[in-house]
């Protein structure tokens, strides 16, 4: 039965190495990381997060002007990064494949009840 339940799994494990929209997620992410401009966007909202978190334990307070233009370099730094054009290709891919394992979580998983687990042996 273990070895039924291996072999399937690794035969699900290398269809969905092959699926179209994992392989463009995989590559978008390559690309994503691959290039200069995405990546010192990604490390200014790294920075400003940093510092919006920095000021929130200081001043206690989302009313603290530092807090607000904190919050705001936060957001401006989020915005640049996620309008570059390989950032929303990444996102979208990302998403469906998201979608994707949640679909193939519930179709496998959801008829499993705890009480058709086999018990482990102590």
């Amino acid at each position: 039965m273990k070895n039924e339940i291996y072999s399937q799994t690794y035969a699900l494990k290398e269809a969905l190495s092959a699926d179209p929209r994992i392989i463009l997620l995989n590559e978008t992410e390559k690309r994503m990381n691959d290039d200069s401009l995405v990546m010192a966007l990604a490390y200014k909202k790294d920075v400003a997060s940093s510092r919006y978190s920095e000021m929130l334990s200081i001043y206690h307070s989302e009313d603290a002007e530092e807090v607000k233009k904190a919050r705001n370099e936060l957001v401006k730094a989020k915005s640049q990064l996620y309008d570059n054009s390989i950032v929303k290709e990444y996102l979208n891919a990302y998403q469906i494949v998201r979608l994707m394992y949640q679909n193939i979580n519930e179709k496998i998983f959801s008829f499993i009840e705890p009480h058709m687990c086999p018990k482990e042996e102590e």
